[in-house]
């Protein structure tokens, strides 16, 4: 059984914020209606089948700083071990279109996948990336807090979802092995 979590902040007043994009990107994975709240875990679940393999995919509702909690408690009630999981998550550092699959490395400053390296205690841990940088990578007009926390620019939307589109091929690729892609729109 392999676990996969998209990293967000819940609640309808971030929906849309760019700091979303991992809960958008499970929801290419699974239909919206198959999350069910688990209170165990803090966390939007559901069982799913990507290709051969069983999943468990995973929305924490732990707030982004704070969603190592909930993933170490998934991991652990299910017996997942560390090389069965991947984290999906928004990167500010890579452009819009930009997708990035590693199998471990720093948190490079993402204070949700911090938490997770926290809980979990490596950083070997697979991750996706997808770039959210609409003009220049790492570097946009407002601070990195600001900038996340804000929905993308109409033109950076349409090149989001693009995006998003390619994260159910991209996990298919993880589970069979796959350990780097990088695709870039």
């Amino acid at each position: 059984m392999k676990l996969i979590i998209g990293l967000g902040n819940p609640g309808e007043q971030y929906k849309n914020q760019r700091h979303n994009t991992g809960f958008r990107a499970l929801d290419e994975l699974a239909d919206k209606k198959s999350f069910k709240q688990n209170d165990k875990f803090n966390a939007l679940i559901s069982d799913s089948k990507i290709g051969k393999s069983k999943v468990i995919l995973a929305k924490p509702l732990t707030f982004m700083n704070n969603s190592g909690d909930a993933v170490g408690k998934i991991a652990r009630f299910y017996k997942i071990k560390k090389q069965d999981i991947l984290i999906i998550f928004d990167d500010i550092d890579l452009m819009i279109g930009t997708l990035r699959l590693r199998q471990e490395g720093s948190s490079g400053g993402h204070r949700g996948m911090e938490s997770v390296i926290a809980r979990l205690k490596t950083e070997k841990i697979a991750r996706l990336k997808i770039g959210i940088a609409e003009k220049k990578a790492g570097k946009q007009r407002v601070s990195s807090e600001d900038y996340i926390l804000k929905p993308a620019s109409k033109d950076a939307e349409k090149i989001l979802k693009k995006s998003l589109k390619q994260v159910p091929d991209i996990v298919e690729e993880w589970l069979v092995g796959e350990t780097k892609t990088t695709i870039s729109l």
